[in-house]
């Protein structure tokens, strides 16, 4: 099984459906045992929704953005927790 360090790694490609199918399964098999990675992810979703709504309706400049997307998956990779 993968640790929640390499299942934050994969978070965004997973929300992106960007995984190939073994590593989607590893990923999915983590989140089962994982309650940390599962707020993670739940989290990293209504971030995604949030900002993709807002940015419908206001400008968002490119480089704020990149910047905001930085920061939140910075915000992902911590100390790693047992699963």
């Amino acid at each position: 099984m993968i640790d929640c360090t390499e299942a934050v790694r994969r978070m965004w490609a997973y929300l992106e459906h960007a995984l190939e199918p073994k590593p989607t399964e590893e990923f999915e098999a983590h989140l089962e045992a994982c309650q940390r990675c599962c707020g993670e992810l739940e989290f990293s979703q209504r971030m995604r929704e949030m900002v993709a709504e807002r940015s419908a309706t206001t400008d968002v400049p490119g480089h704020l953005r990149v910047r905001l997307e930085e920061l939140v998956r910075g915000a992902s990779v911590g100390p790693e927790s047992k699963a």
